[in-house]
């Protein structure tokens, strides 16, 4: 089941990681029901990349971003969309000074990385991580990053990319699900409204958060049932799990799944 993994003309989805808040391994070496011999079990915190020829988009900077960026050979970033400000998803953000860093190297003067969001989002990483957006008074930090605050259910337009937003709820809080072309990304999602259901009409690829297998339950993620009954009004043809916790191991679950279904890895790419 290794399907839609082939780069077209157009460009490419890049899983960056699909692991949980945790990754697989947990920090103390906990594997859980996942198969420590199985490469595709090793899995760092969620984040894709959408590139094409001209353009990279990356969505979500977590905690292992620095070593994302070196295994996929990521050397240029053009811009960040981040879905919510969850730590796995924001905590390697101190990177992008370097990525800026090099794009003012190379002539840019004055240059800042465009980061989008929406406000809130926005708000809690300027509280974080203040630096990035502020002057220090030695003088050792200066502003690296451009606010693009964005409202849900819009579209952001970046070099050639045109990237589909829409709202996802998530507990008691929301993030940003992507659509670009026929593929969407769905992570740390726990139930969708119309408006989102519309969105993703017609997608032919679905990477979609699957914290939980089967019918076990969280309040922040969506499990393997949840994701199947979203799907059978969405009608993907092909859906790759992903925020997969050391609960959920690459094989065993592939083989309890349909055909159409499966876990996703680091490093997979899709093509749209």
């Amino acid at each position: 089941m290794l399907g839609y993994t082939t780069m077209t003309t157009n460009g490419e989805i890049i899983i960056l990681g699909c692991g949980g808040s945790g990754g697989v391994p947990l920090a103390t070496n906990y594997w859980g029901a996942c198969d420590p011999a199985e490469p595709k079990n090793r899995r760092t915190r969620a984040s894709v990349a959408i590139r094409t020829a001209e353009t990279t988009v990356i969505i979500d900077t977590g905690p292992d971003f620095h070593g994302q960026c070196m295994r996929e050979t990521i050397n240029k970033i053009d811009a960040v969309i981040y879905t919510h400000d969850h730590a796995d998803h924001v905590n390697g953000i101190d990177d992008l000074r370097y990525a800026t860093i090099k794009q003012r190297i190379m002539g840019s003067e004055g240059y800042k990385m465009p980061i989008y969001g929406d406000a809130d989002t926005l708000e809690a990483i300027n509280t974080r991580f203040y630096y990035m957006f502020q002057e220090s008074l030695d003088g050792l930090y200066v502003p690296m990053l451009e606010v693009n605050v964005v409202k849900t259910d819009s579209t952001v337009t970046i070099g050639e990319l045109e990237i589909k937003l829409f709202n996802q709820i998530h507990g008691i809080n929301r993030s940003l699900g992507i659509r670009v072309g026929d593929v969407a990304y769905s992570t740390d999602v726990s139930d969708l409204d119309d408006k989102a259901f519309g969105a993703l009409a017609g997608i032919k690829t679905w990477i979609v958060d699957c914290g939980q297998f089967g019918s076990d339950t969280t309040t922040v993620h969506a499990n393997f049932d949840k994701v199947m009954s979203w799907n059978a009004r969405v009608g993907a043809e092909k859906l790759y799990l992903t925020h997969l916790t050391p609960r959920i191991d690459y094989n065993e679950t592939n083989k309890a799944t349909p055909e159409y279904v499966e876990c996703a890895y680091d490093g997979l790419r899709i093509a749209f």
